[in-house]
């Protein structure tokens, strides 16, 4: 009786590489993927110079680091040739006359007097006429409208950075709307909306200053 031979299943090279690659343990990799994600998340949040900053507190170290009592009692700048117009967009009432005699005035802020010298050309409430030149306005943000094209004046950058610095407002709130009704009228709109005294300066702007 003839024996029959025993068939031998050949191996070929690629079923040698599914092999090895069916035996890597994915779930260990995945694992040390979220967790090295985890880690770094971690580390960046309570070391990372980046971290979030509360803008109020921010605004007071920058007072302090800058003596900003200085800066304005000895700056440059004829803030008064500035044309400003303050539009109180919020249902208190006098608080454009407020803001008004701060930046005339100035303000106190921990005991210490930031000298305003600004010339407020105009204070009124927010109307429907001022929305149709603007355009749609939210009543709970404060928007800071200029109008002078820094294209054509780039020195007008320097006004808006002392304008920022004085009031405490983020550049975030500043847009650029140039026609030439709004260019004629004045320089710079400052809208008040219901957020007005939220990580300002100006809620110190409690009493008129003599």
């Amino acid at each position: 009786m003839l024996k029959r031979r025993k068939r031998y299943k050949k191996t070929s090279f690629l079923n040698k590489i599914n092999f090895s690659f069916f035996n890597v343990n994915y779930l260990l990799i995945l694992f040390l993927i979220i967790f090295s994600a985890i880690t770094y998340s971690i580390i960046e949040y309570n070391f990372s110079t980046k971290k979030k900053i509360n803008v109020n507190n921010y605004n007071l170290n920058q007072i302090k680091k800058l003596d900003l009592n200085k800066l304005y009692n000895n700056k440059n700048l004829n803030h008064h040739e500035v044309k400003i117009w303050i539009l109180n967009n919020t249902d208190q009432r006098g608080l454009a006359g407020k803001i008004r005699d701060c930046f005339e005035k100035g303000y106190i802020i921990k005991n210490k007097k930031i000298k305003g010298d600004y010339s407020i050309l105009k204070q009124d409430n927010f109307t429907k006429n001022d929305q149709y030149d603007l355009g749609h306005i939210d009543k709970n943000k404060t928007q800071i409208f200029v109008h002078v094209n820094i294209e054509e004046k780039p020195k007008f950058k320097t006004h808006i950075q002392e304008f920022l610095s004085f009031s405490g407002f983020s550049n975030k709130v500043i847009k650029y709307v140039h026609n030439w009704k709004l260019s004629q009228e004045r320089d710079i709109t400052i809208v008040i909306g219901n957020d007005w005294n939220e990580n300002t300066n100006l809620n110190y702007c409690k009493e008129p200053i003599n």
